[in-house]
C-alpha cells in the first residue's frame, strides 16, 4: 500500500474538518460558499489543487455570526476558534481545527505548531454610494496594514511567491528592517477591523466582500455571481459554491483553467508532524 505524503495527510485532515463544517451548516440552516483555491480546485480538479495545503469557505456575515453561537454542537474531535475565544489566536477568520492532526507551518519568520484547520471567512457588504464605498475601502486597507505590522514575524507570509502590489512590497521591507509598529496591540487591531467590517450590512449590499482573505478588495464580487449557489464535486463530496463559477474565478485568477508554472505556485509551507 502506497504511503501517503505529508501533503495528502494534511488534505485529508482538512477534508474531515470540512465534512463536520458542512454537517453543522446543514443542521442549523447556514449558508456557506467554498472560496478561493478550494473553489478553483473544485472547478478545475474536482478536488484539491494538487499542491494546495489549505481549505477556505466564506459565509454571509449574518450566517457567520450564527455559526459562532452553535460551536457547542461541533464534534469534540474539532474546535471552532476565533480571535475572541482563544487567547493566543491572532488571525481574523475563524478556523475549524482538526485536533487529531498537528502540523508545522513555516510561511512566516516564526514557525508554528498547530492543529490542521479550514479557514472560515465572513462575507461583508459595502455602501451603495461610490464615495462612501471608497472611504470604507481606504479605512479597511489602512487597518489591515496596521494589523499585519503589529505582529510582523507571526502574521506576514514572507515566503509567498504570489505577485504583490508595490505598497505590500514596501510594507514587508519596512517590517523586515525595523519593527516600528510593535507598540500596536494585535487583538485591538483585530477588534477595529471587526467593527469596521460590520459597519455596512451584507444584506443591503449589492456585493459580497471577503476582505480578510488573500485577495482583499479584489474579492468584491456582485451578489448576482453568487446567485442561488450550486454544488460542486470535491474529493467525493458535494460542496456549495457561487453559481457563476466563470465570473468569480475569472475575477480572482484571470485564466483560471491554466495551472500556473511551477515557480509561481503559491505553497503555504505546512507539514504534518503527528
Amino acid at each position: 500500500m502506497k504511503k501517503l505524503t505529508s501533503l495528502r495527510r494534511l488534505q485529508l485532515a482538512e477534508l474531515d474538518a470540512m465534512k463536520e463544517f458542512v454537517r453543522i451548516c446543514k443542521k442549523h440552516g447556514l449558508t456557506y460558499y467554498i472560496s478561493g483555491g478550494t473553489y478553483l480546485g473544485a472547478v478545475r480538479h474536482k478536488g484539491f489543487i494538487p499542491w494546495d495545503d489549505d481549505m477556505d469557505v466564506a459565509m454571509p456575515r449574518t450566517d457567520y455570526e450564527k455559526l459562532l453561537t452553535v460551536a457547542s454542537d461541533i464534534d469534540p474531535r474539532f474546535e471552532l476558534v476565533t480571535f475572541h475565544n482563544k487567547k493566543d489566536y491572532y488571525w481574523y477568520p475563524s478556523r475549524l481545527l482538526n485536533k487529531k492532526v498537528l502540523i508545522t507551518t513555516r510561511a512566516t519568520r516564526n514557525e508554528h505548531v498547530e492543529a490542521a484547520w479550514i479557514d472560515i471567512f465572513p462575507l461583508d457588504g459595502l455602501p451603495k454610494s461610490k464615495v462612501l464605498s471608497s472611504i470604507q475601502k481606504f479605512r479597511l486597507m489602512r487597518l489591515r496594514a496596521f494589523y499585519r505590522l503589529s505582529d510582523f514575524d507571526n502574521l506576514v507570509d514572507i515566503k509567498s511567491k504570489k505577485k504583490r502590489p508595490l505598497y505590500e512590497i514596501i510594507l514587508i521591507f519596512v517590517g523586515k528592517k525595523c519593527n516600528v509598529f510593535k507598540f500596536l496591540n494585535t487583538k485591538k487591531q483585530l477588534a477595529k477591523i471587526d467593527k469596521a467590517l460590520k459597519k455596512y450590512s451584507e444584506i443591503n449590499s449589492p456585493t459580497y466582500m471577503n476582505f480578510m482573505g488573500s485577495y482583499k478588495l479584489k474579492s468584491i464580487i456582485s451578489k448576482e455571481v453568487y446567485g442561488n449557489g450550486a454544488y460542486y464535486d470535491f474529493e467525493g463530496m458535494k460542496l456549495f459554491g457561487p453559481e457563476d463559477y466563470d465570473a468569480y474565478l475569472s475575477t480572482i485568477y484571470g485564466n483560471y483553467m491554466e495551472p500556473p508554472k511551477e515557480d509561481d505556485r503559491n505553497k503555504h509551507n505546512s507539514e504534518v508532524i503527528s
